[in-house]
C-alpha cells in the first residue's frame, strides 16, 4: 500500500510528539509485567511525586443534575454471579462478567441477557447456576424468562454480543467462553406466538476449532459486523491467553507474599477468530483468508465500525499487555493489518498497556471517530484522538482522562451524552483482580472500586462527575462488563454494571436537564438489517453530529442498537445524513425531538417509535 508524502509526515510528527512526551507522560511499570517467574499482578504503590493529581471538583452546567440510582431489585432482577474464584486464583477467575441488551422478541422495549460463570476446579456450587435471560415488561419491571427462552447456558461464561445474522428480523445471541465451546443461539418462534432460542453452535460450523487442540478456548468479547459487505453478519471472535489448567503456574506477590492471578505475561498468546457467514446459517473460518490472523492475540475489547471514513468496516482489537490491533478494511473481503505508526497500538510514549474496554465515538467533535481504552491501575485509559486515514493519537493527557483513573483498574466503558448537549460523555466500570489488593493498605488502589463518570465540553475535554452522579455511583463493584441502553425509553440511557462475583447492578438514569433528544433505529435492507457500519449525520441548528452504528465496544458487552442522540436546545434535528454500509446515502427530517424514529434503508417514509 502506497501513501502520500502528507500520510508518511503525518506519522513522523506523531514520533516527535511521542518522544517528547516521555518525560511528561507517567510510568506505568507494575509488577503485572514483569515476565520472571513468582510475580503477581498488583498495582504499583503510590507514588505521590509522579502520580497525577486531581483536579479541583467540577461545577454542573445550568439546569443539569445527574441521577443515576440502583433499580434493580425494583425491577425484579435477581442475578448472582459466580466467578469460580478458589484458593489458586486462576486468571480465569477474574475476566467475567458479561452482558447484553437484546430485543429478543421485537416488542420495543430492550431486554437483558446475564452471563454466569462457572467453576474451574472444587469446590462447587451447590446447585447449577446457568446464564439468566430477562424479558422487560414495562414500567421499569423485568421477569426472568430464562427457561421458556431456552438459554440457560452452563459453564464458564465470559461475555456476549448480540446481532440478526439471518435478517429474519429477530436478533440472535453469541456467548463466549472458557474451557467449552462458545454458543450460538437462533432466535426463532416458540410455536405460542413469542419467541425461544436455538443452540446452533454444531449446526453452524462453531462447536470446535483446530486451535482448541492445542489449548483450550477462552474466547472473551465478540461482535457481528458484515466484513464483506454481503449484506450478512459475520462474527469476529476476540481470544485470550493459552492455559494448561494442570499445569498452572503459581503466581506470589511480592509485597503481600500471597498467591493471586498470574498476569497475561506468564502466558502464551493466541489468535482470534472471524467467521464469514455463508448464507444457510453456517460460517466458515475466515480468519487467515481475511488477514486478521495477527499472532500473540491476549484480547479483551473489540469495536467494529468505520474508523476511516470509506465506507467499510474496520476492526480494533484492545490487547493485554502486548499492542493493540488495528484492521483497516480493504474490500473484497481483506483486511490490512496496521503497525505501530497508526498511533493506536500502545500508548503515546510507545508501551503497550493492559488494555481491556473500548468506547468509541466522536469524542472531540469533528466528525470522525476517536477511540476511549480503559487500562490496569498504575496506567491511565488512553484517548486515541483520530487524525483521519487510520492515524491516532494519544492524547490522553490533556483531556482530563489521565489523572482520575491513575489507581483505578478499569473494564467497561461506554461513549453516551448523558447531559443531552450533543457531546459524547464516558462512564468507565472499575473494579481490581486481585482479592487481596485491599491487604496492601493503600486506600486509593482496592479490590473494590468507584464508577467513573466524565461529561464533555464538546471539544474533546473531559471533567469527573461521579460525585455528582446519584446514589448508584457512591457504590463499590468489581466492575467489568458495562453495557448501555435506554430501557424505558424515556431519552435518558441507561447502564447495566456487572459485578464479578457480585449482583446484577441496573443503574436507572433520572438525570434531569433542558436539553432535548432524538432516538434513532436503522433497519437495513441491502445492508445487514442492523446496520452496522453506518454513519450517521444529524443536522442541528448549525451542528453537525456524527455517530456511528458500531458492533461491540466496551468489554464482554452488547449495547441498545439504536442511536440516542442529544440536540442541545434545538426543538428537532433539522435533517439526519444515513451512509448506509452498502454505499447508498440517505436523507430524512426534519425529525421533532423528544421521541424515536425508525429509518428503513431506501424507505422514504420514517415511523414513529417510543
Amino acid at each position: 500500500m502506497k501513501f502520500s508524502p502528507v500520510y508518511l509526515f503525518a506519522v513522523v510528527c506523531i514520533a516527535l510528539v511521542a518522544v517528547g512526551a516521555v518525560l511528561l507522560y507517567p510510568s506505568a511499570t507494575n509488577d503485572r509485567a514483569t515476565p520472571d517467574g513468582g510475580t503477581a499482578v498488583v498495582a504499583p504503590a503510590a507514588d505521590t511525586a509522579s502520580a497525577p493529581q486531581p483536579a479541583p471538583e467540577p461545577v454542573l452546567p445550568p439546569g443539569v443534575q445527574i441521577r443515576f440510582v440502583d433499580a434493580t431489585a425494583a425491577a425484579g432482577i435477581r442475578f448472582d454471579h459466580f466467578d469460580g474464584r478458589t484458593d489458586m486464583e486462576y486468571l480465569m477467575d477474574s475476566t467475567g462478567p458479561g452482558a447484553a441488551w437484546i430485543d429478543y422478541d421485537q416488542d420495543g422495549l430492550l431486554d437483558l441477557f446475564l452471563v454466569q460463570g462457572g467453576p474451574f476446579a472444587p469446590p462447587y456450587p451447590p446447585q447449577t447456576l446457568t446464564s439468566k435471560l430477562y424479558r422487560n415488561l414495562g414500567g421499569g419491571r423485568f421477569e426472568d424468562v430464562t427457561a421458556a427462552a431456552g438459554v440457560g447456558h452452563v459453564g464458564c461464561g465470559q461475555g456476549a454480543t448480540v446481532g440478526d445474522y439471518d435478517n429474519d428480523g429477530f436478533p440472535d445471541l453469541f456467548v463466549t467462553c472458557y474451557g467449552k465451546p462458545n454458543v450460538l443461539y437462533h432466535n426463532v418462534p416458540d410455536g405460542r406466538g413469542g419467541r425461544r432460542f436455538e443452540d446452533v453452535t454444531a449446526r453452524a460450523g462453531m462447536a470446535d476449532h483446530p486451535d482448541w487442540k492445542a489449548r483450550s478456548n477462552w474466547s472473551t468479547s465478540a461482535t457481528f459486523l458484515d466484513y464483506d459487505n454481503d449484506g450478512k453478519l459475520d462474527l469476529f471472535v476476540c481470544s485470550y491467553v493459552k492455559v494448561d489448567l494442570p499445569h498452572y503456574p503459581e503466581c506470589i506477590s511480592n509485597r503481600t507474599k500471597r498467591r493471586g492471578p498470574c498476569p497475561p505475561s506468564r502466558f502464551e498468546g493466541t489468535k482470534c477468530v472471524l467467521y464469514r457467514n455463508n448464507g444457510d446459517g453456517t460460517f466458515t473460518d475466515a480468519t487467515h483468508a481475511a488477514g486478521v490472523d495477527s499472532p500473540n492475540a491476549k484480547g479483551l475489547g473489540v469495536v467494529a465500525l468505520d474508523l476511516d471514513d470509506d465506507g467499510l468496516v474496520d476492526l480494533f482489537v484492545a490487547n493485554d499487555g502486548v499492542p493493540n490491533f488495528l484492521f483497516r478494511n480493504l474490500g473484497g473481503g481483506k483486511f490490512e493489518a496496521f503497525g505501530p505508526a497508526c498511533g493506536c497500538l500502545v500508548n503515546l510514549v510507545g508501551t503497550p498497556q493492559a488494555y481491556m474496554g473500548i468506547a468509541a465515538g466522536d469524542l472531540d467533535g469533528d466528525g470522525r471517530p476517536d477511540l476511549f481504552v480503559t487500562a490496569f491501575a498504575g496506567e491511565t485509559s488512553s484517548f486515541f484522538r483520530n487524525l483521519g486515514r487510520c492515524l491516532f493519537l494519544d492524547v490522553t493527557q490533556g483531556t482530563g482522562l489521565g489523572p482520575p483513573c491513575w489507581n483505578r483498574l478499569k473494564f467497561g466503558t461506554c461513549a453516551l451524552d448523558i447531559d443531552r448537549d450533543g457531546s459524547l460523555d464516558l462512564v468507565v466500570a472499575n473494579g481490581h483482580i486481585a482479592r487481596y489488593i485491599d491487604a496492601d493498605g493503600d486506600p486509593t488502589n482496592t479490590f473494590r472500586q468507584l464508577p467513573q463518570l466524565f461529561l464533555n465540553d464538546g471539544r474533546g475535554h473531559f471533567r469527573e462527575f461521579s460525585k455528582q452522579a446519584g446514589p448508584a455511583f457512591q457504590k463499590t463493584y468489581v466492575g467489568r462488563a458495562l453495557a448501555q441502553a435506554d430501557y424505558d425509553n424515556d431519552g435518558r440511557t441507561d447502564l447495566y454494571l456487572a459485578d464479578s462475583g457480585g449482583s446484577a447492578v441496573l443503574m436507572h438514569n433520572e438525570t434531569t436537564t433542558p436539553n432535548n433528544w432524538v432516538r434513532l433505529e436503522l433497519r437495513g435492507t441491502k445492508s445487514n438489517r442492523d446496520a452496522i457500519g453506518a454513519k450517521v449525520t444529524f443536522h442541528v441548528g448549525g451542528r453537525k453530529l456524527v455517530r456511528h452504528r458500531e458492533g461491540g465496544g466496551s468489554y464482554l458487552s452488547a449495547h441498545d442498537p439504536r442511536l440516542l442522540v442529544g440536540l442541545g436546545s434545538a426543538t428537532a434535528a433539522d435533517k439526519v445524513e444515513i451512509r448506509w454500509p452498502s454505499g447508498l446515502v440517505q436523507q430524512v427530517g426534519p425529525l421533532a425531538g423528544g421521541r424515536g424514529y425508525l429509518v428503513t434503508e431506501g424507505q422514504d417514509k420514517v415511523e414513529p417509535r417510543p
